[in-house]
């Protein structure tokens, strides 16, 4: 299978990962910074200014798309017009309005499109949606999630990362928010939030604390910061890319109606069976993933048998629009101080409270 990856700050793993697969060519790449003329070098292969002069040029089957979220759109929808399948990087687009154009412009033009949400092939992350599934600590009741980190200070010295979306919440709390989407298969109703720009004083926020409400009861409670020293962020945790410090903490904990679920330690804590209550002992008990995997490796090769028509994607775009959604009612609830229901950002008449 022949792709080309189109932007080379992410997409510089993907492209690293592709001149070491098998069945699959890396044949262009396309970025206009001074990065991606060095990282060029080491891929050895041509670079394109223009990311429409490389569709244009080269023979492809697919497509990695991981441009700023701004031009997702319009990408997917050149590509569509030459009929390429697309891996569109998180999240699928800047508006749920623009993702939903490019899903149906995709199905119209009969292109696959998947959201490049790489957790969802993470080993920890389906350990973790098997156990949710089995029942191991009943009917969930709540969950609590942190990701808590500080950035390097250079990090919002490009201009686009201090304007609205290039905060800590579409581009890092989205894959927290599609985590618990897809482990827990829960149906979000609404959200209520808000955001603090305390830290740094930019534009953008620097801390987002919101609560989310699911339509059978469960209750989230997310909170979100990256201008903090802290050992509690997904990344710090699971211990899946070996360019972060690897702590050994939790960052998200499941409670249920028989027992609490900690991730990823998967320390679990329950009451021994006709016990119950505060004057019982909590008994502690492990389950830890049988094996772990590289998720980009394996999120790249899901793309490449997509493109082979051996599987559909696993993360189309309506998921992708899911966590958007979401996303989106957090953004609409921090700017009108009230609580928003995901019906709004379907297009709903605003129930406000």
């Amino acid at each position: 299978m022949r792709i080309a990856v189109l932007g080379l700050n992410h997409g510089y793993t993907f492209a690293q990962q592709a001149k070491k697969m098998e069945g699959i060519t890396l044949v262009a790449v396309a970025g206009n910074n001074a990065s991606a003329r060095e990282r060029v070098k080491e891929l050895d292969i041509p670079l394109f200014e223009d990311y429409k002069e490389l569709i244009d040029t080269c023979l492809l089957d697919g497509v990695i798309i991981t441009l700023p979220n701004h031009l997702h759109k319009e990408a997917v929808t050149y590509c569509a017009d030459k009929g390429l399948h697309c891996l569109v990087e998180k999240p699928i687009a800047d508006t749920t309005d623009a993702a939903r154009e490019m899903i149906a412009y995709a199905r119209e033009k009969q292109v696959k499109l998947m959201v490049g949400h790489h957790r969802r092939f993470s080993a920890k992350i389906n350990h973790l949606k098997h156990l949710l599934e089995s029942g191991v600590i009943g009917d969930l009741v709540g969950v609590n999630m942190m990701w808590v980190l500080a950035k390097d200070k250079d990090y919002y010295k490009e201009a686009w990362r201090v304007k609205a979306g290039g905060g800590p919440l579409l581009i890092n709390g989205i894959h927290d928010l599609d985590n618990l989407l897809y482990a827990t298969n829960l149906n979000i109703e609404s959200a209520y939030a808000t955001s603090r720009n305390k830290i740094r004083g930019l534009e953008i926020e620097d801390t987002v604390t919101a609560i989310l409400e699911a339509d059978d009861g469960t209750v989230i409670q997310y909170f979100l910061t990256d201008g903090v020293p802290s050992p509690w962020s997904y990344e710090f945790n699971v211990r899946e890319n070996p360019a972060y410090h690897y702590y050994e903490e939790d960052c998200y904990y499941f409670f249920g109606t028989k027992g609490s679920l900690a991730f990823p330690s998967f320390r679990c804590y329950q009451y021994s069976e006709g016990e119950y209550g505060w004057k019982h002992a909590l008994v502690e008990q492990h389950f830890p993933p049988a094996a772990t995997v590289d998720p980009i490796a394996a999120e790249l090769q899901h793309f490449v048998n997509v493109l082979k028509e051996e599987e559909e994607p696993r993360v189309p775009g309506e998921a992708g629009l899911r966590t958007l959604e979401i996303l989106e009612a957090i953004n609409l609830s921090i700017q009108e101080k009230r609580r928003v229901t995901l019906r709004e950002s379907k297009g709903g008449n605003p129930e406000k409270n």
